[in-house]
Formats: structure tokens, C-alpha cells, sequence
């Protein structure tokens, strides 16, 4: 059998497993009418579908995504399957535009799919360089940045206690000291010297602000992992795997990180100034971030995501997951560093 085939059986398997999964859950007969590959991650893979179910509650069509993990999570505060499909209900109940979650299929199912969610699949796009430069996106392109303000603050908004269980600073540790800690902590793990981020570190320690209330923080808010609409702009907020309490400001400046090119940099232009994301932000929650607090919160990013690139690339050179992707990743790291000069030496 060529390589291809066995994928392909592989797939047909897994379809076949989900359509018996859902039949089960939905307590009805199901069939699975559409199937597609979709752009998934570092972290899952992701197929679409299209659920017919005969009767009973969720009788009707549903178009779908099955997110299925792989790899290993890139800092500690990865949640459990269970635990982020309890957030998305939270969160969907709220009216926060997350997808509907359906199902959470754990890794003991008997159909062997591997530990994933079962979601809503929302139309529109999610890659970011589409978004930005696809000329259909042009009529929404200059308010996604304000959706996504606005958004944050819906989800900021949301109890702390509505879901239990998130990870959280220790006791009598403040969030961006407890943030910090698990960075570093994570550096050391790569085993590998970094100098910029050595001083990173030294740069951010003395300066934390103090502790304000927490919230919770989406963990991963950024052009990516939102889907817009050629129409509507921001239609839905995806990737909640990385649900934690913290600052608000860690979710403020993620969106502002020169990679995810969502707001414009020095030479490399996005969807906009990051004051319409401030703004819209501010417009829903009431309150602003001091501009010291967004820069300390933007080197403290950019800091988080070079640690972030080195452990991708760490999956690939220790053989655990040998990916093109998750190499490439690692050579970003002395992008970041550069950019973590610029922000600390204009501050």
C-alpha cells in the first residue's frame, strides 16, 4: 500500500469512527455527508464535517470541526480537553462569539479518535495573511481590529468563578510575577543560551506592576485564532486551549505581536493601529491600559513567544515530533529577540 493510500484509509477510518461517535452522543442514527481537511496547528489537527442526524435533540444538519490533539502543549498552563470544552459552553452561554461547543471526545472512546472537541464550524476565514490581503476582506478589513477589542473585553468580563479549575497564580503571587515565573522556567528547559532573553528577563522583573484584579484570559488572542467574515468581520474566536487567569494586559499586548502582523509595526503594516484595538477594548470594559503598562505587557509577549518558539523547535530536534513547521517556528526565535531590543531600548 503507497503512502497516500494509507492516509487516506486512515482518514476514512477516523470519518467512520466519528459518524459511530456522534450516532452515540446524539442517541440517534448520524451520518457524516461532507469531509475536508482542514489548516489545523502546532498543537491539533482539524477536520470538517457535515453531521446528518435522524432525530431526538439534535435532529437536523450540522456543520462541524473536529479538533484532535497531537504533540504536546508549548507552556504549562495547557488545559484538558474536558476543561476548555467546559470553557467554550461558559463562554457560548455568555454571548461571547465562541464556537458551539457539541461534544469532547476523550482519549479512552472506544472508536480510538484520539482525545479532541467536536465544535460548530463558523464560516468565514482564519489565516491571518488572507485576511489581510485578500481583496474581499477589503470593506472589513479597518473594523476587525475594534471587533476584536471589543470581544476581549466581553471575555475579560466573564466570571472568574464561572469556570472552576483554570490555572492561576499561586497564592500571594502576583500574576505578572506567576507569568514570568513559568516563562523562565520554561527557558531553562531548552537548555540553550539566549542573551536578549536574559535581559528580557532582568528588564521585566524589577518593573511588574502591581496586582490588579484577574480575569480570564483567552491565553492565545490574536489575528489566527479569530475567524472573519468577508461581511460581518469577526465572526468567532477559536483556540481556547490556553486558558488561564491572569492580567488582562497578557491578552492586551499578545494581539500587538509583530508575527501575528494584526496591528502595524515599523515597516510591516496589519489591520491597523493597535489604539483601535485599545479603543475598542476600552469602549466595552470601561477602563484603558497606561501606555508604560501596554509596552511593559508587550516585551513580556514577546518574551513569552521566543520561549514559545524554542520549545516547538525542541519537539523537532529531540525526535519527539519531527515537523518542518515546528523547526521553521524555531528560527523565528531571533526575530523576536531583535524585536525585544527595539521595544526595551524605546522605552
Amino acid at each position: 500500500m503507497s503512502a497516500g493510500a494509507g492516509v487516506e484509509r486512515a482518514e476514512d477510518r477516523l470519518r467512520e469512527g466519528l459518524e459511530r461517535f456522534i450516532a452515540r452522543r446524539s442517541g440517534a442514527p448520524a451520518s457524516v455527508v461532507g469531509w475536508v481537511r482542514l489548516p489545523g496547528g502546532t498543537l491539533r489537527d482539524a477536520w470538517g464535517l457535515d453531521a446528518r442526524i435522524d432525530a431526538g435533540p439534535f435532529a437536523g444538519s450540522h456543520r462541524l470541526v473536529y479538533l484532535q490533539d497531537r504533540g504536546a502543549g508549548p507552556l504549562e498552563s495547557r488545559l484538558r480537553r474536558e476543561d476548555e470544552f467546559r470553557v467554550l459552553a461558559v463562554m457560548h452561554a455568555a454571548g461571547v462569539r465562541a464556537p458551539r461547543p457539541y461534544w469532547h471526545v476523550p482519549r479512552d472512546d472506544p472508536e480510538g479518535l484520539g482525545s479532541g472537541l467536536i465544535l460548530e464550524r463558523v464560516d468565514g476565514e482564519a489565516v491571518g495573511r488572507r485576511i489581510l490581503e485578500d481583496p474581499a476582506f477589503e470593506a472589513v478589513r479597518p473594523r476587525v481590529l475594534e471587533q476584536m477589542g471589543e470581544e476581549l473585553a466581553k471575555i475579560h468580563a466573564v466570571p472568574c468563578d464561572a469556570v472552576t479549575g483554570l490555572p492561576a497564580p499561586p497564592p500571594g503571587t502576583g500574576a505578572a510575577e506567576a507569568g514570568l515565573d513559568e516563562v523562565e522556567r520554561t527557558l531553562r528547559e531548552v537548555e540553550e543560551p539566549h542573551p536578549v532573553l536574559e535581559l528580557a528577563l532582568r528588564w521585566l522583573r524589577p518593573r511588574m506592576p502591581a496586582s490588579r484584579r484577574l480575569v480570564v484570559s483567552h491565553g492565545d488572542y490574536r489575528l489566527g485564532n479569530v475567524v472573519v467574515h468577508p461581511s460581518e468581520g469577526l465572526r468567532a474566536v477559536l483556540d481556547w486551549e490556553l486558558v488561564h487567569l491572569a492580567d488582562p494586559g497578557e491578552d492586551l499586548a499578545w494581539v500587538c505581536i509583530r508575527f501575528w502582523q494584526g496591528v502595524d509595526q515599523p515597516g510591516r503594516p496589519g489591520l491597523g493601529p493597535k489604539e483601535r484595538f485599545l479603543d475598542g477594548y476600552a469602549k466595552v470594559a470601561g477602563w484603558r491600559l497606561a501606555p508604560e503598562m501596554v509596552v511593559y505587557w508587550e516585551v513580556f509577549a514577546n518574551l513569552r513567544w521566543a520561549v514559545i518558539t524554542l520549545r516547538q523547535a525542541r519537539r523537532h530536534l529531540t525526535g519527539r515530533e519531527r515537523s518542518l513547521e515546528l523547526a521553521s517556528i524555531g528560527r523565528r526565535c531571533a526575530e523576536v529577540e531583535w524585536e525585544l531590543l527595539r521595544l526595551i531600548r524605546a522605552a
